[in-house]
């Protein structure tokens, strides 16, 4: 009796034994699977990120050529304004519709707002790659603060500073000007060349465009640093 009862001990014991080892393997596959499916989606967000910071570098590219341009003929409006030379008033009207143009980023980061709604960006294991992540989420929560700021600077101080002493299809930029109807009274370029209002609009302009530009290329950097993080983090876990 107690050799059975010995026996149906170590029975037992190996019964349990074998379930826990069981169990154990079980909930390894299952984390092994886990691992690897949530290394897959992240596999996947990193290449669409990739080919959505290629998109955006273009994009933001342009957008520094063009506030560039605008600064140079805002410097131009102030360089006529200053001299006072009536005659300069035909180049004054190709310059002045600088400050009727009111261009904000508007990024839209699609995919970049999804990975980090869907809580992906505490997943992200490389301390570089998820540091630049956070670097460009700030960044673009910045770039709204000004594309704000542009907007109620051109709609409460420039807009209606124009309706008001200019003719905007007379200086309208060539892009803008095909789309309207050139006409109606003539602008008093006398009081143009007289006018601290219109002096200082064209300078607090200037100033955003010049603050424009260097947070256009502080995010150009970010964007193409951030790229090549992605890159190689991508062919390390090829």
């Amino acid at each position: 009796m107690e050799n059975k009862t010995s026996k149906y001990i170590k029975y037992a014991i190996g019964e349990i034994v074998l379930v826990v080892i069981g169990i154990l393997i079980a909930l390894s596959i299952n984390n092994w699977n886990n691992q690897r499916s949530e290394a897959n989606k992240m596999r996947t967000y990193y290449e669409k990120l990739l080919n959505e910071l290629e998109t955006k570098i273009v994009y933001n590219e342009n957008l520094i050529k063009g506030n560039h341009n605008l600064e140079q003929m805002l410097r131009q409006v102030l360089e006529i304004l200053n001299s006072k030379n009536q005659a300069n008033s035909h180049e004054l009207a190709k310059n002045l519709g600088a400050i009727a143009t009111s261009w904000s980023s508007e990024y839209s980061f699609e995919i970049f707002n999804e990975f980090v709604t869907q809580g992906m960006l505490s997943k992200v294991k490389d301390e570089n790659l998820k540091q630049a992540f956070t670097r460009l989420n700030k960044r673009l929560s910045n770039s709204q603060n000004m594309d704000d700021f542009i907007q109620d600077q051109y709609s409460n101080i420039i807009e209606p500073y124009l309706t008001k002493y200019l003719n905007y299809s007379k200086i309208a930029l060539p892009a803008y000007k095909q789309m309207l109807v050139e006409g109606g009274p003539e602008i008093d370029y006398d009081s143009l060349f007289n006018s601290l209002e219109l002096w200082n609009i064209v300078t607090l302009k200037l100033e955003t465009t010049a603050i424009t530009i260097h947070g256009l290329e502080s995010m150009q950097k970010l964007l193409i640093e951030l790229k090549s993080i992605l890159s190689e983090t991508l062919d390390h876990n090829d």
